[in-house]
C-alpha cells in the first residue's frame, strides 16, 4: 500500500504479494495437498479460503496452468470463446509490478517479490556489469542462481520428498527463465501445439507427480504480435479452453485443475508513443533506459532531476516515480537491500494505452500490438479459477 504522502493516480491498480494475488499461488496449491512447508503459513495469510479450500476431501493432485498473457479482464472480454473455463468457479487475483513474465514467473516460482527476487522486469541493468540485460534472453553474464539465489518453491518441495512436475516446450528444460525461478521440478517436454502440451501434462498427471505446473504461452506470443482484441487470439483461447475440457475428463480421478496468469495485455495501435532516443527531456542525464515499454526502469546520475523532467513531459500518461519513492508505495513488495542496484533510478509506469520506449535499443518493442507491464487493471488483475477432475 502507498504511504499517504504520494499522490497515488485513480487508475492504479496497487500490487499485493500477500494475500490474494499471483505470489501466493503455488504455495496454496501445496497447502490445498496438505504438505507442510517450512515457514510457508505466514506467506499465505489474509488469502480467500471459499475458492480454494472446498468441503471435500484433499485431491490426489493439482494441475496449475498458467496460460501467459490471460487477464481477467481479456477473458471477460471474450468470455464466449471460453464456455468451459468461465463456468468454474474463480477467484480475482492482482499480479505484482511490473506486470510482465519475467517478474510474475520469479514471484509464483519462489512465493517472493520482485524486490527480493531481482527479477523485476524483462530487462534490467546488471550491477556486476552496468549493462542492461535482457532476461527473457539473459544476455549477461552473471548466472541466474546468482541473480535469483532464494529457493524455488519447486526446490522446497524437492527437499521434503515430494517433487513436482513441470510441463513446458523443451526448450525451457534448463532455460534461464527456469533457472532462476522454476528450478526444482521434473520437467515433462511438449513442443508448442495445445494438443502436446495437454498430452504431456496427463503424462506428468498419470506418473503420480503431487502437484504439476503447465506453462501456457500461445495467447501471450499473439497477442503481443496480433493483438489480443483479434480473432487469432480468441482462437488460441478457444484451444486452452479445448485442452481443459479434456484434461478434466481424462485426469485421474481426485485430482483439481487451476488455471491462473501472470498478468492481463492491452493493445496498444494508435496510441501515443513517447522516444528518449529522440526526445531530449526524456534523455537527458539518461544513462540506460530498461523495464518495459510499459513500465520503464530509467537509470541515471539525477533521479530527481528525470523524474521532474518525464512528469513534465508525460504529464498524466504516466506515474513517475524515484526509486526510493517506488520502493516506499510497495511496488516491488519488500526489498533485499541486494536489489536495489538493479532498478532504476526513477520509475514510469504508463497510464492509458500509451508506450514509452528507446528506439536505439534492439528488440520489436516499437512493432508490438499488446503490451503489458504496467499498473492498469487491464494489466494487474488476473483470474484464478478451480475445478475438480470428472
Amino acid at each position: 500500500m502507498a504511504p499517504a504522502i504520494l499522490d497515488v493516480p485513480s487508475w492504479v491498480t496497487e500490487p499485493r504479494y500477500r494475500g490474494d494475488c499471483l505470489a501466493t499461488v503455488l504455495l496454496r496449491a501445496v497447502r490445498r495437498l496438505g504438505i507442510v512447508l517450512p515457514d510457508a503459513e505466514a506467506d499465505l495469510a489474509g488469502f480467500s479460503e471459499d475458492v480454494l479450500e472446498p468441503a471435500t476431501d484433499r485431491p490426489r493432485g493439482i494441475m496449475l496452468i498458467l496460460a501467459d498473457g490471460l487477464g481477467l479482464a481479456n477473458l471477460t472480454e471474450r468470455s464466449g470463446h471460453a464456455p468451459f473455463l468461465t463456468s468454474q468457479p474463480s477467484l480475482p487475483l492482482t499480479t505484482g509490478f511490473p506486470s510482465t513474465t519475467v517478474a510474475s514467473l520469479a514471484s509464483l516460482g519462489t512465493g517472493l517479490s520482485p524486490g527480493q527476487t531481482a527479477l523485476a522486469g524483462y530487462s534490467l541493468r546488471d550491477p556486476a556489469t552496468g549493462a542492461r540485460a535482457n532476461l527473457i534472453q539473459w544476455d549477461t553474464p552473471t548466472p541466474p542462481r546468482v541473480w535469483q539465489p532464494h529457493a524455488t518453491v519447486f526446490e522446497r518441495l524437492d527437499s521434503i520428498g515430494r517433487p513436482a512436475g513441470f510441463v513446458g516446450e523443451a526448450r525451457f528444460a534448463n532455460s534461464p527463465m527456469t533457472e532462476s525461478s522454476l528450478r526444482g521440478a521434473r520437467f515433462h517436454p511438449a513442443d508448442k501445439k495445445a494438443a502436446s502440451i495437454a498430452e504431456a501434462a496427463l503424462t506428468a498427471a498419470r506418473s503420480n507427480d503431487g502437484l504439476i505446473y503447465v506453462y501456457w504461452g500461445a495467447l501471450d506470443k499473439i497477442g503481443h504480435g496480433a493483438g489480443w482484441s483479434g480473432a487469432s487470439w480468441s482462437r488460441a483461447l478457444e484451444e486452452l479452453d479445448e485442452a481443459a475440457r479434456v484434461l478434466t475428463a481424462d485426469l485421474p480421478r481426485g485430482w483439481e485443475i487451476w488455471v491462473t496468469a501472470d498478468h492481463g495485455m492491452i493493445d496498444v495501435t494508435g496510441a501515443p508513443v513517447w522516444d528518449v532516443a529522440t526526445d531530449p527531456a526524456l534523455s537527458q542525464d539518461v544513462s540506460l533506459v530498461a523495464g518495459e515499454a510499459r513500465a520503464a526502469h530509467i537509470y541515471t546520475e539525477d533521479p530527481e532531476g528525470v523524474a521532474s523532467r518525464w512528469r513534465g513531459r508525460l504529464g498524466p500518461a504516466a506515474w513517475v516515480l524515484t526509486r526510493a519513492e517506488a520502493v516506499a508505495a510497495g511496488l516491488f513488495g519488500e526489498l533485499d537491500p541486494r536489489v536495489e542496484p538493479y532498478l532504476g533510478d526513477v520509475i514510469a509506469a504508463m497510464a492509458g494505452r500509451g508506450i514509452v520506449l528507446d528506439s536505439r535499443i534492439p528488440g520489436g518493442a516499437a512493432k508490438m500490438v499488446g503490451h503489458h507491464g504496467s499498473l492498469t487493471a487491464a494489466e494487474m488483475r488476473v483470474p484464478l479459477i478451480r475445478w475438480e477432475a470428472a
